[in-house]
């Protein structure tokens, strides 16, 4: 984001708060000539040290936004500031946006989400994503009422119609004077609305991209590259949710992923600590690359994986079944052929790629090779053997999964396999029951976390 900001535009300047000692250390190796850092001592006020310690660390940074921009036109003196998201590229000089807000105070960004994806109930109209604030008393207004909302209340949870820090920005154009919502197409093209979109030209070193509905040409200016994933500094997008065309991704995704291996390898000069990963998920996700999501929400994808001690994960099948609100039996038939020399075959299972959902699984039944041409169908009870995963919520054999990529992962002690089912009930699970399970999850583990400390 900051490369290609200096890019396009040359006379930004930049105000960087790393909220980690190991971000703010890598800036400084750095070096770069646009950017001033500001450490969390230099920031951090009493008022947001109070509320540290009761929010998770996303919760935090959302808290701190509007304090951050509050921070640097008081400190500094601006005229205006304008915050953005880290996941940002500039694909053109972004001023053409800042001129939209010539006669206002604030300007603010929508979602403008495609229909299959409008979220717009839970996560909000606009997203904080590139939001202007004016030095004067229109824009102080605003920001101020906004810092003081996010310092009473700011989870990761749908609470009195807030979310976060975003959802109070759905009535600024009502509540407040000199409110401006971004005409300019370019500014926030994103894969929950890059579906309206088309690929036109590139001219020039700028992409042009065309609506579908108008036919209308504009530039894109920056593209929000939220749900990108990073393995072993190679970029990879995977998305269990939004679809992206090959077109987007050839013009748009490929020009992001030159620029963060060249970045990668000055990382890697200046011998930056990087993230640790979580390898078991990121083998999964490997085995998931350009496959599309089911978007139509009538069918869910599962795939069956298998897991070699000693090399990539293979894909054993692929299942598509109906999903529902409410419970319906589903019956998943994977064939496998898989042999091995040490009794042993370790599963990975995608029980329902792209939605959240509920599952109970009733039986599991392995068909395995007992002569030449003979073949013996044998049940396996759900907890003889050791399966792990990544639900949020279990109760006996039915698992709740929150998060769009659940999976089961289980070992079966035989030599050959030639077929899995798994035999139970499914059901999705909607955005905002999804959201309030995971605040309810997220309380309990603040009200745990504070026993934790009474007791150290």
């Amino acid at each position: 984001m900051l490369q290609s900001l200096a890019e396009k535009d040359p006379s930004a300047k930049v105000f960087v708060f790393p909220f980690d000692n190991e971000c703010y250390e890598s800036l400084q190796k750095l070096s770069l000539s646009f950017v001033q850092l500001i450490s969390l001592k230099e920031f951090e006020s009493p008022d947001l040290l109070r509320v540290k310690e009761e929010r998770s660390k996303g919760e935090y940074c959302w808290t701190c936004t509007p304090w951050i921009i509050r921070f640097c036109l008081d400190r500094f003196q601006l005229d205006h500031c304008t915050y953005v998201d880290a996941d940002l590229f500039f694909f053109s000089n972004p001023q053409v946006l800042l001129d939209e807000a010539e006669n206002s105070s604030v300007l603010i960004t929508e979602h403008r989400y495609s229909p299959a994806y409008d979220q717009s109930a839970t996560a909000g109209i606009y997203c904080v994503q590139f939001v202007f604030f004016r030095s004067d008393v229109d824009g102080l207004k605003v920001l101020h009422w906004w810092a003081d909302r996010c310092l009473e209340w700011c989870y990761s949870r749908i609470e009195d119609g807030k979310f976060g820090d975003q959802k109070y920005l759905d009535h600024w154009t009502t509540e407040f004077n000199r409110v401006h919502v971004l005409k300019h197409l370019g500014g926030g093209v994103a894969p929950w609305n890059v579906q309206q979109y088309e690929f036109d030209s590139d001219q020039n070193s700028a992409i042009v991209l065309k609506e579908k509905r108008s036919n209308r040409e504009f530039n894109l200016i920056f593209y929000h590259f939220h749900d990108v994933k990073v393995r072993e500094s190679e970029f990879n997008y995977i998305s269990d949710f939004y679809d992206i065309s090959k077109n987007v991704y050839l013009s748009i995704y490929s020009l992001y992923s030159e620029n963060l291996k060249t970045q990668f390898l000055r990382l890697k000069e200046i011998e930056s600590k990087m993230e640790p990963y979580n390898s078991l998920l990121d083998n999964s996700i490997s085995g998931l690359l350009y496959k599309r999501s089911v978007n139509s929400g009538l069918l869910a994808e599962s795939y069956l994986y298998h897991l070699p001690e000693d090399g990539d994960l293979v894909e054993l099948g692929k299942y598509n079944f109906e999903i529902s609100p409410v419970f319906k039996n589903v019956k998943l038939e994977f064939p496998v052929n898989v042999v091995t020399q040490d009794k042993t075959i370790k599963i990975l299972c995608l029980l329902a790629k792209g939605v959240s959902f509920e599952v109970q699984i009733d039986q599991i039944l392995v068909t395995i090779k007992t002569g030449l041409t003979e073949t013996k169908k044998v049940p396996i009870s759900l907890f003889s053997f050791k399966i792990n995963g990544n639900w949020q919520k279990q109760r006996g054999n039915c698992f709740s999964f929150f998060s769009n990529h659940g999976y089961f992962e289980f070992t079966l002690e035989f030599p050959s396999i030639e077929k899995i089912e798994l035999i139970g009930k499914w059901r999705s699970i909607g955005t905002i029951e999804a959201a309030n399970e995971i605040s309810r999850l997220n309380i309990f583990g603040r009200i745990l976390k504070k026993l934790r400390n009474l007791f150290l």
